[in-house]
């Protein structure tokens, strides 16, 4: 009988599994390692391109406001100057189409934009 339970020592095979599995550890550790830096490469790309995008699409709607509101003041104008009523059925033609347009980019922005910032927060939660 013995006095005091020791627990047997580790043998050479107890120690070489050891190693074995810190060495299959290291190397999976790695491997996601790389995987989660071209993860993050790629998102890291895709939000770029997603600024550079945005910023297209401010530029664009900036001009095309600017555009609208020039025609604006060129159907005032043109309404200031002729008073003939096939001239004035036109320019309220214009005034109404112009309307339109002006509404209709106004929602594809509104859209696009919400679209962008679906797509900005699934690249937030992958990284």
């Amino acid at each position: 009988m013995t006095i005091f339970s020791r627990t047997p020592k580790a043998t050479v095979a107890d120690l070489d599994a050891l190693r074995s599995e810190l060495a299959q550890l290291r190397s999976e550790l790695s491997k996601r390692t790389n995987e989660l830096s071209l993860i993050t490469a790629a998102a890291n790309g895709i939000d770029q391109r997603i600024t550079a995008i945005d910023t297209r699409l401010t530029n664009m709607t900036a001009e095309l406001s600017h555009q609208l509101h020039e025609l604006s003041s060129d159907i005032e104008e043109v309404a200031k100057r002729d008073s003939d009523s096939a001239s004035s059925e036109a320019l309220e033609q214009l005034r109404v189409s112009q309307t339109r347009i002006a509404n209709e980019q106004a929602r594809y922005e509104i859209a696009f934009r919400q679209d962008l910032a679906v797509i900005a927060e699934q690249l937030r939660k992958v990284k």
